[in-house]
């Protein structure tokens, strides 16, 4: 499971959510489950998330996000649903410091950190399978649910780009493509740019990486499943490694290889940004629409599928611009 990734992508929601210039901290007190998930093929587990809406009327919001009765429910349970075996399962309530994921510091109580957890080979979920939680809270309160569908495997391209890239000029950009599962609505693409380092003092290199964040939401709303283009401009490369790879007298560094992972989520995950994103700006209104696919409750419950294309090199033209050009001459590649 990609531990970084799924909670990126949980704090760019929360991000995003955040994007009002007019909110209430405090309103009339309700019984409202938050809840996020990121459901995939991939993981050896499945974990959720579920909070609950804050805060009760007058209570001071920062004594009370600390206290952990106030953020998580007690006698929860969360059921799995796959719609296509008629299969239901149980998901266990766990801390999720003790899982390796350990919650941000921040004003809401961190530890401990209540995720609701799902061994994959206990619920074996398959690509395109429909899948439902239920989140019933006990106390003849109407159960919230959230339903989707399983994303499948995304497959890049072997040719764009090309396993050996010799011109990274900048008027010339990069072609990245792929083929997507059809369920799939919103890539993230990046590349690592993995490469060897030895400082001053040291004896051998270390390998070490940077990240070029390509695009976080790229949208194909309509996907059919057919290939998806995309072009980036290779100035952005070069000032994401001046950005990452700090400036050491004495450094030396090889480049070794670059590594294209794409991501790609539900429609669900893209109608939130596309709702979230519609009245940001300087025109924008003053209350801003939430999205939520939780029925009797908030939040996004949604799928991924991550796929990985490794061995990309740099060679020639491409190399010297690495060693001299503008942005990274100082960064000492041999």
């Amino acid at each position: 499971m990609n531990k970084n990734l799924i909670f990126t992508l949980l704090s760019s929601i929360v991000f995003l959510s955040a994007c009002s210039t007019d909110f209430e901290l405090e309103a009339e007190w309700k019984d409202i489950p938050v809840v996020y998930s990121f459901l995939s093929v991939q993981d050896t587990t499945h974990y959720v998330r579920v909070e609950k809406a804050f805060l009760e009327p007058g209570g001071n919001a920062f004594e009370i996000a600390r206290v952990t009765d106030s953020i998580y429910y007690n006698n929860l349970t969360v059921e799995l649903e796959n719609l296509v075996t008629g299969e239901t399962f149980i998901m266990e309530r766990v801390n999720g410091s003790d899982e390796g994921y350990p919650k941000e510091e921040g004003l809401f109580a961190n530890d401990p950190n209540v995720l609701y957890k799902l061994r994959a080979d206990v619920a074996k979920l398959g690509e395109g399978d429909s899948i439902r939680l239920t989140f019933n809270r006990g106390d003849e309160v109407e159960p919230a649910t959230a339903e989707i569908q399983i994303v499948g495997e995304i497959e890049p391209s072997r040719f764009n780009p090309p396993e050996r890239i010799t011109r990274t000029r900048f008027a010339s950009p990069v072609n990245i493509a792929w083929t997507p599962d059809e369920n799939t609505s919103i890539f993230d693409v990046r590349f690592t740019f993995n490469y060897l380092e030895r400082l001053p003092g040291q004896t051998g290199f270390t390998l070490k990486a940077a990240t070029w964040a390509v695009n976080r939401s790229i949208s194909v709303p309509n996907n059919d499943g057919k290939v998806v283009a995309y072009e980036a401009g290779w100035e952005s490369f070069y000032q994401s490694l001046a950005t990452q790879i700090p400036q050491v007298e004495g450094a030396e560094r090889v480049f070794n290889s670059m590594d294209l992972i794409i991501t790609g989520a539900g429609d669900e995950l893209y109608q939130f940004v596309r709702v979230s994103r519609a009245n940001t700006g300087i025109t924008s209104a003053q209350s801003i629409p939430t999205y939520s696919n939780v029925e009797g409750g908030l939040g996004i419950v949604t799928s991924r599928y991550t796929s990985v294309r490794q061995g990309i090199v740099l060679a020639d033209e491409a190399l010297d611009s690495l060693r001299t050009g503008i942005y990274t001459r100082n960064l000492n590649f041999n």
